[in-house]
């Protein structure tokens, strides 16, 4: 299991440094770079994730359709929000979460969150950290495990929205992972939710 913590640490100082020291002007490239080096480390230890038989039609549209649900999802929530005032001042939260779109043109950010981001965020938390613990503890644990250190490395954005999201995402894409014990319908649905959420239609 050591590859695992070493793996969840580097993700962290990666994370620490994309929301806090910053040492990019540009948050995409930092973003584009941790998550390069994260879909790297993953192949490494699990050559078979992007196998051709993991690919069909019914895991890329189930990936499509979840990340569709996952929007509506996160849309019903921004409402409840508005309406019951859970997290106070949740707007201000919301528009942090945006507070980098504008460094580059939107067609190249949603390039970005769809791949390398998208892509390597998934194929690294549950392609390779959920798999790697499921594998001695079981899938359960697994999950639970994995989701909280996925949080954990947001807690420095210091934005309770993005943590909450954070937690429902991890929580969604853990499932689909254990679910179809595939790659495939998870990563595809980080990739398309991305640009959907924080390009085509925006809480901002």
């Amino acid at each position: 299991m050591l590859k695992y913590f070493l793996s969840v640490f580097l993700a962290a100082v990666l994370w620490y440094l994309m929301f806090v020291v910053k040492p990019f002007e540009n948050f995409w490239v930092m973003m584009a770079i941790s998550t390069s080096i994260l879909s790297v480390i993953s192949l490494a230890f699990y050559k078979d994730q992007l196998k051709s038989a993991n690919w069909n039609l019914k895991e890329i549209l189930f990936g499509i359709s979840s990340a569709v649900l996952l929007y509506g999802l996160f849309f019903i929530g921004k409402l409840i929000l508005d309406k019951a005032g859970i997290i106070p001042d949740h707007q201000t939260s919301i528009n942090s979460v945006y507070a980098n779109r504008g460094q580059l043109p939107s067609y190249v950010v949603a390039l970005l969150l769809f791949f390398p981001i998208g892509f390597g965020e998934e194929i690294f938390w549950r392609g390779f950290l959920q798999r790697t613990m499921s594998e001695k503890y079981g899938k359960t644990i697994s999950l639970l495990v994995t989701t909280f250190f996925y949080v954990a490395v947001h807690i420095p954005t210091k934005n309770p929205i993005l943590l909450l999201a954070a937690l429902i995402v991890g929580l969604v894409w853990g499932l689909m992972f254990n679910w179809r014990n595939n790659i495939v319908a998870p990563m595809v649905s980080h990739m398309v939710w991305d640009p959907l959420i924080f390009v085509l239609i925006p809480f901002n």
